[in-house]
């Protein structure tokens, strides 16, 4: 998952990093929709600003939202680690007891296998 969280950040910032090129160059292309389908013009903002504020929105609003997706997915993803007392990133105040039980366990497993002989 964490691999996933990465993903999305980095697609997330660089749609960022677009968006605000497009916003500083003036042009952009309209947003895909059911009724337009995957055919998109190129909209300025001196031809229709409220046209081109619009699909700024548009685009502002899916690159940050590429980007939130990606931080809380990477924060559960970290989270789960420090939960877990077995794993090489769980925190280091987790109690000893905890992990000793699932070493036991794991000990107990192998000790009630049957042995060939």
């Amino acid at each position: 998952m964490r691999i996933i969280a990465y993903i999305l950040i980095a697609i997330g910032i660089l749609s960022l990093a677009g968006t605000g090129f497009d916003e500083i160059r003036g042009r952009t292309r309209s947003p895909s929709s059911r009724y337009t389908g995957y055919s998109s013009h190129t909209i300025t903002r001196q031809a229709d600003p409220d046209q081109f504020r619009n699909a700024m929105n548009y685009h502002w609003f899916f690159a940050g939202m590429l980007t939130i997706a990606g931080v809380i997915a990477l924060a559960i993803d970290r989270g789960e680690d420090k939960c877990d007392p077995m794993s090489e990133d769980s925190d280091k105040n987790i109690d000893e007891e905890l992990r000793q039980d699932e070493v036991d366990v794991k000990n107990k497993v192998k000790r009630d296998e049957p042995h060939e002989s």
